[in-house]
């Protein structure tokens, strides 16, 4: 009997276009538009210029479009620099599993940077794209009792054979070579929880990046006969026991006619995933009620058990210092919407991290789990309420499905918005809407190089 990643390497290169369901197209693409207005917003972060430095001191042949720069690295490079981009802003998609959070738009830039280089058509970058997620929301979906957050494994790992699988059928590899591509992809990316502990480093913005990028050498590695180990995940020293706790991983393997992609959620705005139903709660309460930041005596935000007890939030959330931390702090996302009455990337300059009423609600806030909100997370839900005290009495506001959440989902027109104002500092507004519009029709493009180098924008390095 084949192995579970000869098993994954099968499905990955048996996906055909009759296979997709049209809705299941129209996300896919949204969902690009959607990766891809993330990447336009992080392009001048600092995390994402240094790697770009990195990326041009190493050199390398000019294979695929470094998006908003209007230059070539090798595909690896840019796969790399585009990602960290992307995720840079903590405004990509988001899922959440009993084993994992997943943002499987972290394995997008290679996907892309794969098919631009191979001159692919547009449908079968998206096979490619389809691929990937339905390969790293299984690793999401293992029923283990509890996150592996919380056995020290990132997410991040997952990225590792969701690439490759996404990659691999790109560059042409056979069902036994994609399998070799995923093991190899595998094997080297465990990565740690710690990296999400405490004062969270840059490093939040590369490390599913590097870990996806990678899997395009394994794929070519794995083309020219390179072999992995097989038995990676239900061998006795692989993943399911080092990793998983002795997991099932069975499920792991993908079904034609299942696609866990519909599933995920995007962002209404640049926060945890777990945080855009407090943001909205926030926003709705102030704006409702015209509540002042002077007169709040008392905040409490009420979630579900995995909020409290997951391993990103700790003492550091309660006063962040810098973006990377409070994009992850419930507290400073809900005290900046009650004072702003939005929440976008300007919040988390650093004018906005040292905004005394913001300093101020961040010590009235407490943090609670409650039944309610804990059993509909389980079911895949993003919930979440706030509580406001003022002197003039108390206000509530639940919400059960944000904006973006699959049962409350960001249209191709909100959507298509973001673009568009992610992409207002990079690109001209008529190429913006040109890039939007063909993104829309991306499966009919015979050579997706010439859509991916529409990205490129014309800028300098």
């Amino acid at each position: 009997m084949s192995t579970i990643v000869e098993r994954i390497g099968d499905y990955a290169a048996g996906l055909r276009p009759e296979h997709l369901d049209p809705v299941v197209l129209d996300y896919a693409k949204r969902i690009l538009l959607d990766s891809l207005a993330c990447g336009f917003g992080g392009l001048e972060s600092e995390p994402a210029r240094i790697v770009r430095l990195g990326v041009s001191d190493l050199g390398g042949h000019p294979q695929a479009t470094l998006i908003g720069k209007g230059v070539k690295a090798n595909a690896q490079f840019a796969a790399l620099a585009n990602g960290v981009a992307i995720r840079y802003q903590d405004y990509n998609d988001v899922y959440f599993g009993p084993a994992w959070t997943a943002h499987p738009s972290d394995t997008i830039a290679t996907v892309l940077a794969a098919a631009e280089w191979s001159k692919s058509s547009g449908m079968d970058f998206l096979l490619g794209l389809i691929a990937s997620y339905e390969v790293q929301m299984r690793f999401s979906d293992l029923p283990v009792p509890k996150n592996l957050w919380h056995r020290g494994w990132h997410h991040t790992a997952a990225c590792s054979y969701a690439a490759a699988a996404g990659a691999g059928r790109i560059l042409g590899l056979d069902a036994v070579q994609l399998g070799h591509a995923i093991a190899l992809s595998g094997a080297r990316s465990n990565t740690f929880s710690e990296i999400r502990h405490g004062n969270i480093p840059m490093d939040k913005a590369l490390s599913a990046p590097i870990v996806a990028s990678q899997a395009i050498l394994y794929a070519l590695l794995a083309r020219n006969g390179f072999t992995g180990c097989t038995t990676l995940l239900e061998g006795p020293y692989g993943f399911a026991n080092a990793v998983a706790g002795g997991v099932d991983v069975e499920p792991l393997v993908p079904k034609n006619g299942d696609f866990r992609i519909m599933k995920v959620g995007l962002k209404p705005y640049p926060v945890e995933g777990m945080t855009p139903a407090m943001v909205q709660a926030a926003i709705h309460l102030r704006n409702e009620h015209s509540i002042k930041p002077g007169e709040i005596e008392s905040i409490r935000i009420l979630a579900h058990e995995e909020a409290v007890t997951k391993p990103s939030w700790d003492d550091h959330k309660h006063a962040p210092d810098n973006k990377e931390t409070a994009d992850h702090s419930f507290y400073y996302c809900t005290a900046v919407a009650l004072v702003a009455g939005e929440c976008t990337s300007e919040q988390f300059s650093r004018k906005w991290l040292q905004d005394p009423d913001v300093a101020r609600l961040l010590k009235l806030c407490q943090l609670e789990a409650v039944p309610h909100l804990t059993a509909l997370f389980k079911q895949g839900a993003r919930p979440a309420a706030v509580e406001v005290k003022t002197r003039r009495g108390t206000f509530y506001s639940e919400v059960l499905y944000p904006k973006g959440d699959p049962n409350n989902p960001m249209t191709w027109d909100d959507v298509a918005g973001k673009f568009m104002k992610q992409t207002q500092h990079v690109l001209d507004r008529v190429l913006a809407q040109k890039i939007a519009d063909r993104t829309k029709e991306i499966d009919k493009y015979a050579d997706v190089s010439v859509f991916a180098e529409m990205l490129g924008g014309g800028a300098d390095l």
